[in-house]
């Protein structure tokens, strides 16, 4: 797919959750994990078995970030999302940060900085014939506890056909 995604910890711990991690691995030829993730993970629980099912099918890589971006620091979001945004910017166009945190998504776009959440990897995994319907796997991301807006999701329902 030629795809390069940086991720942020909750979209690494809900899919986890609901098992879907596998599902999405094809999405990518590589997932990036800084380092801020993982600690904020691992705080929690092992990431071992994330990172082994988000690296099924695709390449797996932790990076160290040096340096919070000044623009991204003065957000005053966490350490994970401060560090998938320095990264995503430093890496240029060729990156996605992947991120469900309403500010650092907004940050994102201000920034210009390429962006999906959860919910996003999946509708992409219908349109690539991963999934043949959205709607079941949103329904374990919400089971797990992912925050959406039902307008939102009635929304991307009525793009995607279910």
């Amino acid at each position: 797919m030629n795809s390069v995604f940086i991720l942020n910890a909750s979209p690494i711990i809900l899919l986890g959750k609901a098992g879907l991690l596998c599902t999405i691995s094809p999405l990518a030829d590589l997932w990036i994990v800084p380092d801020g993730v993982i600690s904020e993970i691992e705080s929690k629980k092992p990431i071992a078995q994330y990172l082994e099912e988000l690296g099924s099918a695709a390449e797996v890589t932790k990076e160290s970030v040096q340096n919070i971006h000044p623009l991204i620091a003065s957000w005053d979001l966490g350490k994970g999302e401060s560090e998938v945004l320095s990264l995503a910017m430093q890496k240029g166009t060729n990156v996605t940060a992947v991120l469900d945190d309403l500010q650092a998504r907004k940050c994102a776009k201000l920034l210009d900085i390429g962006l999906i959440g959860s919910v996003g990897l999946l509708t992409m995994a219908k349109r690539v014939g991963l999934v043949k319907a959205v709607k079941p796997e949103i329904n374990k991301l919400i089971d797990v506890g992912i925050r959406i807006d039902y307008r939102l999701l009635a929304e991307i329902y009525s793009k995607i056909g279910e």
